[in-house]
């Protein structure tokens, strides 16, 4: 994927994922809320990797 196309799919995780991680924010201590939550904080990482990936694209291999 492209730059552009990364940041946008990172961000399209992420709103959604903070919205619900904040709405929610008096389960994440309790039993029962545990994996969700889990989930909420990979989402988390996971569109905040792609973001980052879409700024910063890997180094060019080759002389």
């Amino acid at each position: 994927m492209n730059g552009p196309r990364l940041r946008l799919c990172g961000a399209l995780i992420l709103l959604p994922t903070l919205v619900l991680l904040l709405s929610g924010w008096s389960v994440l201590f309790s039993a029962e809320g545990a994996v969700p939550t889990i989930v909420q904080f990979a989402l988390l990482a996971a569109g905040l990797a792609m973001v980052y990936r879409g700024e910063n694209p890997p180094a060019q291999a080759g002389g």
